[in-house]
């Protein structure tokens, strides 16, 4: 709409100046037609033309405008050049209107893509009797360039206003359009990052978008209900997991004074107490840094990596797995963080899903810690590199061993607490690593 109104407008605009361009040479012009008819009325009338003919010349090389003047016959008399047709037709039609004693009608306007002479005549009349005619055949060359560059400015004003009103009127009504499509896809990522009490608003919008909204929504409190539904499963099951936990332990205690084998039930058992405890844990931290706030001092992963792997070394050697202590650079982390429910289950999958031998290592990352478990098996296609730490998830190559699908989600759950994340990638040679970064606190004194 904006363009046909624009173009509606430029028409009338570009005919103004082609128009006004023509009628300003055309009446120049005419004042010059009139001087010649007036200096060569004497001469029709006596028949000395000679002076006629060099006034011809001189204005012809001063204005570079062909002059020529007729008798009542239409013989040429006198002309500033030769070869003068009387009989074309732009020279005939002016001719017969002027030697009738009539002014000659203006010239179109004079549009660029238009050639050709601008014929201007005037008649010689000497008491009401016509002895002849005064022609100018004028250039149109630099009047149809005015025009151009005045149509050209034209055109570039236009743009300007079209843009101008596109930045002003379209633009505003498009980002009013659009809002709500905006606020969706905010409300998306607000989603995605774990808010999942986003909600978009539905009044005073189109009604595709508040049936779009209101499924969003719909989604939304699905979603929430789903993960409320979730959390309050494992708090109850790890509640009421407790309570006969610890009672078992009581009487596991007693009966190990007795029995050596109850030593083994009693270490199932904090075993037991552990995954609960990590299950408590698991659905309670959503956000990073979630128990961050702490004021014990930093935590030494090396240090604590290696405490952890002397048993570890014990059952590797006894299921004959060759288990290597890499490098062990020493780095500050937050003290909260459950190195030994980490390890235990990255060394436990390693053992399970990969292939000796498998190497730790602890080493620094720039403002990062990272701690590297290795092993040489058949490690994981691109797809399910993606998907290490999804809760639940398992590859398909280990779906018929045992195993809940757990362990890793909690390994990044606990990375999270403290702002660190998990990481899988091949390494050279084949198998797989498995990277626990944590954050390196940077005041820790090695």
């Amino acid at each position: 709409m904006v363009i046909i109104l624009a173009v509606v407008a430029a028409v009338p605009l570009a005919n103004y100046i082609a128009t006004s361009t023509s009628r300003t040479l055309f009446l120049s012009r005419s004042n010059d037609a009139d001087w010649f008819a007036t200096m060569a009325e004497s001469p029709l009338q006596s028949g000395d033309i000679a002076n006629l003919r060099e006034l011809a010349v001189r204005y012809h090389e001063l204005y570079n405008t062909p002059v020529f003047v007729v008798d009542v016959d239409r013989r040429v008399v006198a002309t500033s050049r030769s070869g003068v047709e009387v009989n074309e037709p732009d020279l005939k039609v002016a001719l017969d209107s002027t030697l009738a004693g009539r002014l000659p009608a203006e010239p179109p306007a004079l549009f660029p893509w238009r050639t050709g002479e601008m014929v201007v005549a005037r008649p010689v009349v000497n008491n009401g009797r016509v002895l002849g005619a005064a022609v100018l055949r004028v250039p149109t060359e630099k009047a149809r360039d005015q025009v151009q560059s005045g149509l050209l400015l034209l055109l570039g004003g236009l743009l300007i206003s079209i843009g101008a009103i596109v930045i002003g009127i379209v633009r505003p009504i498009t980002r009013w359009v659009l809002r709500p499509l905006n606020d969706l896809d905010n409300a998306t990522h607000q989603i995605t990052r774990g808010a999942l009490d986003t909600r978009v608003s539905t009044d005073g919008r189109a009604p595709e978008l508040r049936r779009l909204g209101d499924s969003f929504n719909s989604m939304a409190l699905s979603l929430h209900q789903a993960r409320q539904r979730e959390r309050e499963f494992v708090a109850d099951a790890s509640h009421q997991l407790r309570t006969p936990l610890t009672s078992a332990r009581i009487h596991i205690e007693g009966l190990s004074r007795l029995s050596p084998t109850a030593r083994f039930a009693l270490s199932d058992i904090d075993r037991l107490g552990r995954i609960v405890q990590r299950l408590s844990r698991l659905a309670g931290s959503d956000r990073p840094g979630a128990d961050a706030d702490s004021n014990e001092a930093p935590l030494d992963l090396a240090q604590a990596v290696k405490e952890r792997l002397v048993g570890w070394k014990a059952v590797y050697a006894a299921d004959d797995m060759e288990l290597v202590i890499g490098e062990m650079v020493p780095g500050g982390v937050a003290p909260e963080l459950e190195v030994d429910d980490i390890l235990d289950v990255l060394l436990d999958n390693a053992s399970k899903y990969g292939a000796p031998p498998v190497e730790v290592s602890v080493t620094r990352d720039g403002t990062e810690v990272v701690l590297s478990v290795r092993d040489h098996g058949l490690g994981l296609g691109s797809r399910d590199l993606k998907k290490v730490g999804e809760r639940f998830w398992r590859s398909a190559h280990h779906r018929e061993m045992p195993g809940t699908g757990l362990g890793l989600a909690i390994v990044r759950s606990e990375a999270a607490r403290v702002g660190g994340r998990v990481a899988a990638r091949p390494p050279i040679g084949g198998g797989l690593v498995i990277e626990v970064r944590v954050p390196l606190i940077d005041d820790y004194d090695a």
